[in-house]
């Protein structure tokens, strides 16, 4: 699996709710997306951030807890060149997906804006991607009244190309996500987390050692013992 988590700027917008308190998108993306990656400790995962070009924030791998340390590093800002490059997310994202021998090999996609930098089409990357038996999953974060403060951003704006993100999922066999609030955001990777169950065989040799025989030959000596005992001291007649 890997997470392809948008980091533009507009991903700091705070129209989400965390644990009780108003919350950033990146904040809510990053909390869901740990609880997701300690729901698959079986699964090789690698984390693939993006503004205005990708940057491979971790390699594919099992140790998971250094992975979550990566994740929590996430914020906008990391990448110098701004923008929304989905296209080359998706492409530096089957790249390392694709010499993989694994049954299932899946990127999620984490976005909050339309393909506007980067040199590789979101539509061309996905077929490529499709080509390589990687399914994605492409989920739009944010609600429409969010907007950046600070003067940066004065009126709400929705960035989101919807039929972009669909056809993403559709030629790669995935799924569209349309997320507006944190309980939905939740749902959706836990569905994620179902339709990409692989069964993992386990093979378990169990060693057993018969006790039973030292417990009988030790009764057998006590026995002995006792009988030797009194019949060499008798015990007093009442």
């Amino acid at each position: 699996i890997i997470l392809a988590m948008d980091i533009s700027y507009s991903m700091q917008i705070v129209d989400f709710r965390l644990n009780g308190r108003r919350a950033q998108r990146i904040t809510t993306a990053k909390s869901t997306a740990e609880a997701f990656i300690k729901q698959r400790p079986s699964d090789r995962i690698g984390i693939v951030a993006f503004s205005g070009r990708p940057y491979v924030t971790s390699p594919i791998t099992l140790e998971h807890e250094w992975l979550i340390d990566q994740l929590r590093e996430l914020q906008p800002g990391l990448i110098k060149e701004q923008g929304t490059a989905i296209g080359s997310a998706i492409a530096a994202s089957a790249t390392r997906l694709h010499d993989r021998e694994a049954k299932s090999k899946v990127v999620i996609l984490v976005t909050d804006g339309s393909n506007n930098s980067g040199r590789v089409a979101p539509i061309e990357a996905a077929k490529h991607a499709a080509k390589l038996g990687i399914k994605i999953y492409a989920i739009a974060i944010g609600t429409e009244e969010g907007r950046l403060s600070n003067g940066i951003q004065s009126h709400p704006q929705q960035e989101f190309d919807t039929q972009t993100l669909q056809e993403i999922a559709r030629i790669t066999g995935g799924e569209y996500y349309r997320v507006r609030n944190t309980d939905t955001l939740r749902d959706t990777f836990s569905s994620i987390d179902q339709l990409e169950k692989t069964e993992i065989k386990q093979h378990i040799t169990v060693s057993t050692e018969e006790l039973f025989p030292w417990l009988t030959a030790l009764s057998l000596v006590l026995v002995t013992l006792s009988i030797t005992i009194q019949s060499i001291k008798p015990p007093t007649a009442p």
